[in-house]
């Protein structure tokens, strides 16, 4: 096996948003900015689009900014199709009856469980947010209470209920904490309690209930017509809070917010706000998403994460690989320092730069077996020995006697891991380990720093060989590499999920196919950041070139031709070109191709 099939390079590209609404296969980190499903756009369309809107607020927000695959177990592989918004989430959970919700973000974000069935005793506990329900985010809006601060105001799955207030003006005020104390000056004649729902028991002022029945132009069925803006028990859901005042910092300025917390939305009503804008739905995509992802930034008003060319190199030690930033002029800047080789293979990537992490695996413990390490975002940019940087572990097969975190299991069972290929969503681990004898895959759940069980699916190849796993933008499937009899083929399986915490993952492979099925060797395969294509090396034609084919097998095509070696293929991350390795010049460089015409 050639030493030149772990080298990985990732090019600083960024991608366009789109604004238009055409119909395109969305991903996280490739056209995050269309539709992952036609449905979402229609149900956007109708309140949201420009000629229908006319300078009126966002009922969604200008575009969605990211959609996934996530667990749900009433959908088929228990993965059903979401799509955030800034105001909202879209999703589909059975692709058959094509019915579109946006979920009880709100009530989860007030108790802290995320639901993951139709039976409400199905969640998982991550506690209550301390994102802010109004204003800006945490770091800039210090003083507004945050969802957990309504706990104790808020009915969830606790019976609160509060009394009838019709008639009456709203002066209740709220703070971070969940103090409530009362403010008679902000007692305006359009906090009016005009409604009272019995079914959570809550008052509704007549600021907010006018808005939740305002009439104006709106898409149906095509055609622009006038009615009832949305279906409020659709779209905003039953009241689960009364009214309170609060304190935000909007934009540079601190003012008095009027907020109300729905099992879908939150309404929030700013006097200082100009008249079309005074009453808005909160921001709750973007806030449960701060809050189911953590790690992953704020797409909805960063760029595209910035991922620079690293590639594995001997040219210092003439012996073992170290890891190299690429300059572009023909070399690089060295970011590794070992006496056993290091080399990269995937990214675990943020919107927001600091929590960016290349995953490699070295022998810097111990020459005889390779480890996965994360190296963060200081020293995949400036490398290991800069201030900052950092190194973290993540397997601990090889038995060297290095103290294992806590609550972190290992197996007893020495030998190597490898091709450590981080899903989309930066919550699972998909690699390779040799503690059972042969290569075989595995998953487990990603933490930083790492906890929690090590094996979380094991699936063993009988003799047979699996390398380099790479994940669907979507994290529904797989792809990687299965050799068995001297014949190397790409494979595709999907994902069925069982289970899924914070410190645990069960996953099942189901659904296998041999997208190659080629009598010679087809290897290194990398699927595009649009899971459309896959990439991937061959020898079918009497030496290695580079290929592309659709995602299900179909249309290869040949990008190289010639003599020397080509393989190692990886995308760029607009999925226009790719860097591979070639000795085309007497050894090993990185050369770059475009995808559209190999050149």
């Amino acid at each position: 096996m050639r030493l030149i099939h772990r080298v990985i390079v990732i090019l600083v590209l960024g991608a366009a948003m789109l604004t238009n609404t055409t119909f395109l296969s969305a991903a996280p980190f490739a056209d995050r900015h269309e539709f992952a499903d036609p449905r979402f756009a229609v149900i956007w369309s109708r309140t949201d689009s420009e000629a229908v809107r006319g300078g009126r607020t966002w009922y969604w927000g200008p575009a969605p900014w990211f959609d996934y695959g996530e667990f749900y177990l009433n959908s088929p592989n228990s993965l059903r199709t979401v799509q955030y918004f800034d105001k909202a989430r879209m999703e589909i959970n059975n692709p058959s009856d094509g019915i579109v919700t946006n979920g009880l973000l709100v009530k989860e974000l007030v108790c802290g469980r995320q639901q993951f069935s139709d039976n409400p005793l199905d969640a998982i506990d991550i506690g209550s947010s301390d994102v802010p329900v109004a204003g800006n985010p945490r770091k800039t809006n210090p003083i507004a209470p945050s969802y957990h601060d309504f706990a104790t105001v808020a009915t969830t799955d606790n019976g609160y209920r509060d009394p009838q207030r019709l008639k009456q003006r709203v002066s209740a005020t709220i703070e971070r904490g969940g103090n409530v104390s009362n403010r008679p000056d902000l007692a305006r004649p359009e906090t009016t309690i005009v409604q009272y729902s019995t079914i959570t028991g809550h008052n509704i002022p007549r600021i907010f209930w006018d808005f939740m029945n305002q009439r104006g132009r709106v898409i149906e069925n095509g055609r622009i017509t006038t009615g009832p803006i949305v279906d409020w028990l659709f779209a905003i859901g039953y009241p689960i809070t009364d009214p309170y005042w609060t304190r935000a910092v909007v934009g540079d300025t601190e003012r008095d917010v009027l907020v109300q917390l729905f099992e879908r939305r939150v309404l929030t009503y700013t006097p200082d706000n100009p008249p079309a804008y005074q009453v808005e739905m909160g921001n709750v995509g973007q806030h449960y998403f701060q809050w189911r992802y953590p790690h992953l930034g704020m797409p909805w008003v960063d760029p595209d994460p910035v991922t620079p060319l690293i590639y594995a190199s001997d040219i210092d030690t003439g012996s073992h690989w170290e890891l190299y930033r690429a300059n572009f002029n023909g070399g690089g800047q060295r970011l590794t320092f070992n006496n056993g080789e290091t080399v990269a293979y995937s990214w675990r990537r943020s919107w927001e730069q600091n929590q960016q992490y290349l995953v490699v695996d070295s022998r810097r413990n111990n020459s005889q077996y390779r480890q996965i390490y994360l190296l963060n975002a200081i020293a995949a940019n400036a490398g290991e020995q800069a201030p900052g940087a950092e190194v973290i572990r993540v397997s601990y097969s090889n038995n060297d006697g290095t103290p294992i975190p806590p609550n972190y299991d290992y197996w007893s069972v020495i030998g190597s891991e490898y091709n450590a290929a981080v899903s989309p969503d930066g919550n699972i681990l998909a690699f390779i380990s040799m503690r059972d004898g042969s290569p075989s895959i595995y998953l487990r759940r990603l933490t930083i720093p790492p906890h929690g069980t090590m094996q979380a699916y094991h699936f063993f190849t009988g003799g047979c060989e699996i390398e380099t796993p790479t994940w669907s933008p979507d994290g529904r499937s797989l792809v990687w590499v299965y050799i068995c009899q001297g014949n190397a083929e790409i494979y595709q399986v999907q994902l069925q999920y069982n289970s899924y915490d914070d410190d645990f993952v069960e996953i099942e492979f189901v659904t296998f196919r041999n997208l190659t099925n080629h009598p010679a060797n087809d290897r290194f395969a990398r699927v595009s950041p649009d899971g459309k294509q896959i990439a991937f090396a061959s020898d079918r034609d009497g030496n290695w070139e580079i290929y592309v084919m659709n995602i299900d097998g179909s249309n290869v095509r040949r990008l190289t031709n010639h003599p020397a070696t080509d393989d190692a293929p990886t995308w760029s991350p607009d999925g226009r070109q790719l860097a591979f390795a070639s000795d085309r010049d007497g050894d090993f460089e990185i050369y770059i191709l475009n995808v559209s015409d190999g050149t």
